[in-house]
C-alpha cells in the first residue's frame, strides 16, 4: 500500500473545511459540489408492501428526510418499486428514493428504471461470500477483478443512460472473500472495495457516484472514509461524495453518541456530504437527531491560525499516543492505564465502582495541569517548550476542541514531550451540546488523543461522569457496561427487532463487560457484530441463530426461545452473573 501522508485526507487538520466535491443529483436533491449535507433514512418495509413503503416515505419526507432508501431483497421487489414511486409522486411528494441491492444484479438494474438513485454493495454484487475464504487464491484474485468490470460495466451504462446515481455501499460486515483474502478484515479492504468499482465508473466517464464505507465501530469508519479520500486522490479520481453513517449504531441515547462518535469526527473532518444516523427505532426518530448533529459539527467560518508543526500521527491507523505517566490527586493517568474518567471537584470519594469518577480536579491551572484557552497558548508554548515542566497533564479548554486539541498534541511531539493530555469540556445539558462534545472526544480518542476525560455541566456531576464513560464505549475506546450493537429495521429484519431490543436490554443490561450484536438478518450481521461476543440474528422468519464472535453455534431456534438460549450459552461459557 502506498504511504497515504503522500496524499492526506484534508489539506489542513488543524484547519478542516469541507471537501471539494463533484455534485450529483438524485431526482431534485444535490448531494455534494457544495450544496448542503442531505439527512437520509430508510423505511422498515419491502417494495411488495406498497401501502406501508409509501406511508413511511411520505412520512420520513414530511419529518424533514431529504432521500429515502428502500430495501429491494429480490427482482419482485425491485419491479414492486414501480407502483410504489407511482404512489409517491401521485401524493405530491418529490423526495428522491434510492433502492437497496444486495445478491441481486438483476434487481439493480430493474430498480435503476423506477427510482433516482441505486445503492450496490461490492462485497456482494459480483464476489462470493465469506464462505467461500478457504478457497481463495492470488489467481481468483485477479480474475475476480476482470469480473466486476465485466459485469459492473453495464450497469453503469445502464445508470447513465437513464440519468441516475448510484452509491457504491462498502459495509465492513459485509467484505468479499476475496478482499478478505488479500487485505485481511481491513480498512485497506474496505477501501480498495470501493476503488475497484469507483475504478469501472471512471471508466465509463460516469460521475454521478456517492460512496459509503460504513462499520459499526466508529473508528474503523473513521479511518475508512479518511483513507478512501487520499486513495482517490492518489489514482486521480474525481473527488465523490461520500454518505456517512455508522451501522447497528443501537437505540436511545447509546446510538445518539456512538453516531455522533463515527459521523460526527466525519463532519468535523469535513468529509461528509449526505448522513443517515442508523438507530434501532421508528426511523421517523433518526432524521432530526441527524438535523441536529449536523449542526452541532458545523465547521467554523474563519479558521484558526496555529503557530504549531504539522500533526505526523497516522490518521488511518488506530494507535493511542505514547505518553509517560502522571500521578493526579493520587490517580496515574497516561502510560498502559485507561483513558481515565474524571470530575471537576474539590476531591472524589473513589468508591471502586466501575461507572464512577477515578479523579478529581479542582483547578485547571494548579499543578501538574497545564491550560491552554486558546490557540495562542498553544504557539507560545510550541515556541517555548520548555516554559512548562515535564511531567505535566495538558488540557485545552477553549473552543475548536478537536483542532486545538491535535494542534497541542503535535506541539509536544516535535519537543519531544510524552505528557498526558486531559480532554475536558463544559457544556449545557442540551441535546447539542451532547452530540458535540460526544463527536469531539469521539474523534480524539480514535485519533488515539487522551489519557483522561471530564465533563462539567452536564445535568449533575453524577451525570457528566456517567456521559464521559458512555462517550469513551461509544468511540470504543473503553468499555464500562453492556454494549449492545444492534442495526435498525428494514424490509430484510426478520423480527421485531425494537422489541426484541427491549426485552434484550431487560435481560442482559446489567452484564458490565458483555458485547451483544442483535441482527435483523444474516447480511451484514456476523461481520457487523464481529466485534461482539455473542450475536442474536435472524435466521429465518420466527428463526433465530446465535452466534459466539462469528460463528454459528446454535441454529434454527424459536425465537420464543432465543433469549433464554442466549442467556443458557452466556452461562455455558462462564460469561453469566445474576442481577443485584
Amino acid at each position: 500500500m502506498t504511504n497515504f501522508s503522500e496524499f492526506p485526507y484534508v489539506a489542513d487538520r488543524f484547519n478542516a473545511v469541507r471537501r471539494e466535491t463533484v455534485q450529483v443529483r438524485v431526482g431534485d436533491a444535490l448531494i455534494g459540489g457544495g450544496a448542503p449535507i442531505l439527512v437520509q433514512s430508510m423505511t422498515t418495509t419491502k417494495p411488495k408492501d406498497v401501502e406501508k413503503t409509501v406511508q413511511e416515505t411520505l412520512d420520513l419526507a414530511k419529518a424533514g428526510c431529504g432521500l429515502v432508501r428502500i430495501t429491494t431483497p429480490t427482482f419482485a421487489d425491485a419491479a414492486g418499486l414501480e407502483e410504489v414511486m407511482k404512489r409517491i409522486r401521485a401524493a405530491g411528494c418529490k423526495i428522491p428514493v434510492s433502492a437497496d441491492i444486495h445478491f441481486q444484479p438483476k434487481a439493480a438494474f430493474e430498480a435503476l428504471k423506477w427510482v433516482e438513485k441505486v445503492r450496490i454493495n461490492p462485497g456482494n454484487f459480483v464476489d462470493t461470500g465469506i464462505l467461500t475464504l478457504e478457497n481463495q487464491t492470488d489467481a481468483m484474485f485477479e480474475e475476480g477483478k476482470e469480473k466486476v468490470a465485466e459485469q459492473f460495466t453495464p450497469f453503469v451504462q445502464e445508470a447513465k443512460r437513464l440519468g441516475r446515481a448510484i452509491r457504491i455501499g462498502v459495509n465492513h460486515g459485509s467484505l468479499s472473500a476475496r478482499m478478505i483474502y488479500r487485505y485481511g478484515d481491513t480498512v485497506e479492504g474496505m477501501v480498495e472495495s470501493a476503488i475497484e468499482y469507483l475504478a469501472v465508473c471512471e471508466a465509463e466517464h460516469f460521475d454521478q457516484v456517492v460512496l459509503s464505507l460504513k462499520s459499526s465501530n466508529p473508528r474503523v469508519a473513521i479511518a475508512a472514509y479518511r483513507m478512501l479520500a487520499a486513495r482517490i486522490k492518489q489514482e486521480g479520481f474525481k473527488p465523490y461524495p461520500f454518505h456517512v453513517g455508522v451501522t447497528e449504531a443501537g437505540a436511545g441515547a447509546d446510538g445518539r453518541m456512538k453516531s455522533a462518535a463515527g459521523i460526527g469526527a466525519l463532519l468535523l473532518d469535513g468529509l461528509a456530504d449526505t448522513i443517515r444516523v442508523s438507530l434501532t427505532e421508528d426511523p421517523v426518530a433518526e432524521v432530526p437527531v441527524a438535523h441536529d448533529l449536523i449542526k452541532a459539527c458545523a465547521l467554523p467560518v474563519e479558521p484558526v491560525k496555529y503557530a504549531v508543526p504539522v500533526l505526523e500521527k497516522d490518521p488511518y491507523h488506530y494507535e493511542r499516543r505514547e505518553t509517560t505517566p502522571v500521578v493526579l490527586n493520587g490517580v496515574e493517568i497516561g502510560g498502559s492505564a485507561p483513558v481515565k474518567v474524571g470530575v471537576k471537584a474539590d476531591a472524589v470519594s473513589l468508591t471502586g465502582e466501575r461507572r464512577s469518577a477515578e479523579f478529581a480536579v479542582a483547578d485547571l491551572g494548579a499543578k501538574p495541569v497545564v491550560e491552554f484557552k486558546d490557540a495562542m497558548d498553544i504557539a507560545g508554548f510550541a515556541a517555548n517548550p520548555q516554559s512548562v515542566p515535564a511531567g505535566s497533564v495538558f488540557c485545552y479548554t477553549g473552543k475548536e476542541m478537536v483542532m486545538c486539541v491535535r494542534a497541542m498534541a503535535s506541539a509536544l511531539a516535535a519537543a519531544g514531550r510524552k505528557d498526558p493530555i486531559l480532554l475536558y469540556a463544559k457544556i449545557s445539558d442540551s441535546d447539542n451540546d451532547m452530540l458535540r462534545v460526544s463527536a469531539d472526544i469521539g474523534s480524539l480518542v480514535t485519533d488515539g488523543l487522551g489519557d483522561a476525560v471530564v465533563i462539567e455541566g452536564y445535568k449533575s456531576a453524577k451525570d457528566s461522569v456517567l456521559l464521559a464513560f458512555d462517550i469513551l464505549q461509544a468511540a470504543y475506546c473503553r468499555r464500562s457496561k453492556t454494549n449492545f450493537i444492534s442495526c435498525p429495521s428494514c424490509g430484510r429484519t426478520l423480527y421485531n427487532i425494537q422489541e426484541v431490543m427491549g426485552k434484550i436490554k431487560a435481560r442482559f443490561g446489567h452484564l458490565s463487560d458483555i458485547s451483544i450484536g442483535i441482527m435483523g438478518c444474516i447480511v451484514n450481521g456476523p461481520g457487523e457484530m464481529a466485534d461482539a461476543d455473542f450475536g442474536y440474528v435472524g435466521g429465518g422468519p420466527g428463526r433465530i441463530t446465535l452466534f459466539e464472535g462469528k460463528t454459528a453455534v446454535k441454529k434454527n431456534i424459536p425465537e420464543d426461545d432465543a433469549i433464554e438460549e442466549l442467556v443458557a450459552l452466556i452461562k455455558e461459557r462462564g460469561r453469566w452473573v445474576d442481577p443485584a
